[in-house]
């Protein structure tokens, strides 16, 4: 007796390897990077990038037939967060299971890193900086180009190491407190200039307190440049 069930136990077995396939972690994971390399590729970024994984699959046994992993991103790709994907595998057009997880999405690229650590409001120049590959977010004002920033200061510590992008980088101070300028006056359409005295520190395009010097009076206007303050009335 227990050698017939042995005998059909195995035939049964037998019969549904024959009549079945598998679906492995492997082609699940490569399912999910081709998908991914897809949707980055048709927006037009061709920067190299790396998928991790944070869940174990089991290989899957299905039936025969014509076997379909969809992959499905449900949100946006998160660079340097976590990525949702949900996958189907189906058999024939049928669903035969279903999964949900999170990826993180590390992108790549050559930007420009700090030497060392940067001061705040301080003047840098090309020596403070080098070329290296760096895992980078969705932002798109990462410097690459020395030239783009060469004209301005930190506006914070960065620290050595960081990659630069443009938000850490501000114009310098171009007026100082108590210095002579030239006042640039706007009065419905008539331009006239004076002098006048910086009572407040200033940046190109930062609105400062200047006396007019021949009349006293302590007016507000627009720094231009190193020399010019504009008042409008």
């Amino acid at each position: 007796m227990k050698k017939v069930l042995f005998v059909l136990l195995f035939m049964f077995l037998t019969m549904r390897t024959a009549d079945a396939q598998t679906i492995t972690s492997e082609d699940i994971e490569t399912a999910t990077v081709n998908q991914i390399g897809n949707f980055l590729d048709e927006r037009g970024d061709m920067r190299r990038r790396e998928i991790q994984f944070f869940h174990s699959f089991n290989d899957m046994t299905v039936p025969d037939g014509q076997a379909v992993i969809e992959v499905t991103l449900p949100g946006r790709i998160n660079y340097m967060g976590l990525t949702s994907v949900a996958i189907k595998c189906k058999v024939d057009g049928r669903v035969y299971k279903a999964l949900n997880f999170t990826v993180r999405v590390n992108i790549y690229d050559v930007v420009l890193t700090a030497t060392h650590d940067l001061m705040y409001d301080k003047s840098v120049s090309e020596s403070d900086f080098r070329q290296e590959e760096v895992i980078i977010d969705g932002r798109s004002d990462y410097i690459k180009d020395f030239s783009v920033i060469k004209s301005l200061v930190p506006a914070r510590v960065i620290r050595a190491g960081s990659p630069v992008t443009l938000n850490l980088f501000r114009s310098p101070m171009v007026i100082q407190t108590n210095q002579p300028v030239r006042l640039r006056i706007k009065y419905h359409g008539v331009e006239a200039s004076a002098k006048g005295i910086a009572m407040t520190r200033g940046r190109v395009g930062d609105m400062i307190r200047v006396k007019n010097e021949s009349s006293g009076k302590i007016i507000t206007g627009k720094v231009i440049d190193e020399q010019t303050v504009e008042v409008i009335y």
